[in-house]
Parts: structure tokens; C-alpha cells; sequence
């Protein structure tokens, strides 16, 4: 997880330009394997001493939030040495405002951390309007915030809850479509890539599609969420699960200049890692887990299609 001093990704490790500049830079969340790659005990910011701080494991200047449906926003907390911690409270209360002014009623958020290395907070909400908000809590005894940008949902061309999935020919065992390897996880290819997510979705059961490249994720968490995805799956027979990679040159990662990202990623308007989408047997959205997530939060977006 690549962070400025104000604690928001740094557009560096974000898809340079638009959908049609996809491929010229690396996806925030997860990526380059290089020797300054952070790992999951140094992604923090540098807080006062002896202070924790409020961290926003997304995109929170650009419109990744948006107006229009429901949000979910992963915060994370620094310790007092910069470093994200793993024993994050039970619950923090999350309070937004706009212009000084409150946004609806404080929001108690419980932590979670079961089954990836970092822990954190998924606030979920929903914006009626587009513009600049503040999102508090109180740690250590001081109020720690955070800046958010929301943008009107036409900015976005991520798809929402409440939005259809796209099909896309992604790779398989027998067909890989020019995309090497099919799956990074370190112990081989996992069990998500013996059909296309088009032919998944024209099967019309419901359809789980993980977005992320295990080997190379900064922040530990790809491969992890993965490793959950796998564990859950056999838990959920009807459903179908799909995997695919970012990359369709994945050791090229290392070279951001000659990293090609995959068609699925320009179809869902990405730029970062990982996402789960959580359809029904029509298409429709019922869930999207961005980021980061835990064995918990997993469990609960499958529910809503089992």
C-alpha cells in the first residue's frame, strides 16, 4: 500500500490516466514486487509521536466514493511508530461531517482482521451529494481524521452495488488467452479458472469474481483474500468462482514501464487490488468488497447469493 503524508494512495501506484492509459502504471493497493515494495508492517503513516492515526486503506481524494449507491469505506489505524496495526479495537465510532456540519448519526464500525495481516474498519454509507467530507474517530484519547472525496456516480466507472456484471473472456487452464501465468499464488493455480467469467455469468447461477495478483500484492493481502476465497468456496456449491490476475505479464510487474494490465480490468474501471464482486444468478451486484477484507466480511457478501 503505496500512501502519502496525508495518508490517501499515492497516485503512482495508481493506473496512470484514464481507462484508455490502462497498462502504463501499476494498481494501487497491490503491486510492484521491487526492492521498495512496503509490506504489511510498513505501509503506516508517521503520525505525531506517540499518537495512532486514522488511515484510509483506499482512494480517498479521488471519486472512488461516489454518490448513488451504497459505499464501503476500509479504514486502517497507525501505531505510534507509523506502522498499521493488526489489533485494531473491537469497534471504533466513525463520525462524518461536511463544512463543519454532522452527516447523519455516528457510525459504530466493529474491527475485523480474521485471516489477513492488517486490521481494519469497513464503514459503509451512502452520500447524497458529491464534494469534500471529513471522517473522524477519537484514539488514544485525541480525534484522528481523514479527508474524503466523493464524486457524483457518473464519475465512476467502477462497477456498483446494484450495477451488472460485464463479461469478460478471462483466462483459463485450457485457453490463456495471452495472459502469463493465469494465477500467481505462490502454491500453484488456483481452483477459480476452468471457465470464463462470460461463460460464467451466461450460466445464469450466481458468480463470484476476485480481481488480484497474489505474488506481487504489497500489502500481503491478495494472496490472503484469495486463500479465503478458496477456503469459503466449497461452502457454497451453487455459486461459481472465478479468479483473475491483473496482469497479463505478471513477472513484468517488477518493470512498471513494461506491466500490461489484463481486458477484465479496463472492463470493471479498476485501479487497484484486490476487489470481490458478489452476483446473483442475473448479474446483479449484491456485494463488492474492495481492497481489503476478512474471513468475516467474505462469509457475509456470500450469504447474500447462497
Amino acid at each position: 500500500m503505496q500512501l502519502t503524508p496525508d495518508g490517501t494512495f499515492s497516485r503512482r501506484a495508481v493506473l496512470l490516466g484514464a481507462a484508455g492509459l490502462a497498462g502504463a502504471g501499476l494498481l494501487a493497493a497491490c503491486g510492484s514486487s521491487s526492492s521498495n515494495s512496503s509490506s504489511a508492517t510498513d505501509i503506516g503513516l508517521t503520525p505525531a509521536e506517540g499518537t495512532s492515526a486514522l488511515q484510509a486503506i483506499f482512494d480517498a481524494v479521488n471519486p472512488y466514493i461516489v454518490t448513488g449507491s451504497p459505499q464501503r469505506m476500509a479504514f486502517g489505524i497507525s501505531g505510534p511508530d507509523g506502522a498499521t496495526i493488526l489489533d485494531v479495537p473491537a469497534s471504533l465510532e466513525f463520525r462524518i461531517s461536511r463544512n463543519g456540519q454532522d452527516v447523519g448519526s455516528p457510525l459504530t464500525v466493529a474491527g475485523h482482521r480474521d485471516g489477513v495481516p492488517i486490521g481494519y474498519f469497513p464503514v459503509r454509507t451512502s452520500f447524497d451529494e458529491p464534494g469534500a467530507y471529513r471522517v473522524a474517530v477519537t484514539l488514544d484519547g485525541k480525534s484522528s481524521t481523514k479527508d474524503v472525496t466523493v464524486g457524483g456516480g457518473a464519475t465512476s466507472t467502477l462497477v456498483p452495488r446494484g450495477g451488472q456484471m460485464r463479461p469478460v473472456d478471462t483466462p483459463t487452464v485450457t485457453n490463456h488467452r495471452g495472459v502469463e501465468p493465469i494465477c500467481t499464488r505462490p502454491s500453484g493455480t488456483c481452483p477459480f479458472h476452468t471457465q470464463t467469467l462470460t461463460q460464467a455469468l451466461a450460466a445464469n447461477k450466481p458468480t463470484v469474481l476476485l480481481v488480484s495478483t497474489p505474488e506481487f500484492c504489497q500489502i500481503g493481502v491478495c494472496g490472503p483474500v484469495l486463500d479465503l476465497v478458496i477456503e469459503a468456496a466449497p461452502k457454497y456449491p451453487g455459486v461459481q468462482f472465478i479468479h483473475a490476475e491483473v496482469y497479463t505479464n505478471a513477472e513484468a510487474v517488477k518493470d512498471a514501464q513494461q506491466a500490461k494490465v489484463a481486458p477484465v480490468i479496463d472492463a470493471y474501471g479498476l485501479t487497484y487490488e484486490p476487489a470481490l464482486f458478489v452476483a446473483n444468478a442475473s448479474g446483479l451486484v449484491l456485494e463488492r468488497l474492495d481492497n481489503v477484507f476478512d474471513r468475516g466480511e467474505l462469509n457475509e457478501a456470500l450469504k447474500t447469493v447462497a
